[in-house]
């Protein structure tokens, strides 16, 4: 037996993995409309650099929280790579005149695609990934403690 077997129920899966596994869609769904309502009141409402640094973290948050409603089964650290390269792909995006093209067909996109690059929502979008991540993975930590089943 190595150490990490200890780590690992019958199934061969580490107890905090499979309790991430048994996201439930409704509050996923109620995570995300409190992610969205923040997101708003903070971009709108708290002035810039915060407002803008502290919307760009809920932005990756938001997308983070959106895939697993989407893909409950999904993987945290798969879900978090999807999401980064997601997001950095949007902000690319904006460095091109996709986005400003775009906007000019659909203004309300740019609550989704963002207006203009800026090379410091790169680290933002990762460390609002990590944020997102990490709280995922300790949640189905504390909810396998809390339900006494190491695996389904």
């Amino acid at each position: 037996m190595t150490s990490g077997d200890a780590l690992e129920g019958r199934s061969g899966v580490a107890p905090w993995y499979s309790a991430a596994r048994r996201r439930s869609r409704l509050r996923v769904l109620a995570v995300l409309a409190v992610v969205v309502a923040l997101g708003l009141v903070v971009t709108t409402q708290v002035p810039d650099p915060v407002g803008d640094v502290v919307g760009d973290l809920l932005y990756a948050v938001a997308v983070y929280v959106a895939l697993v409603l989407v893909a409950p089964r999904v993987r945290p650290w798969v879900a978090g790579a999807v999401v980064l390269a997601w997001c950095w792909l949007v902000e690319a995006l904006q460095a091109t005149s996709v986005v400003a093209n775009l906007l000019d067909v659909v203004p309300a996109a740019a609550w989704v695609l963002g207006s203009t690059f800026n090379a410091r929502d790169l680290l933002l979008y990762l460390l609002g990934v990590l944020l997102a991540v990490g709280v995922d993975v300790l949640v189905g930590a504390r909810t396998s403690r809390v339900s006494g089943r190491a695996c389904p």
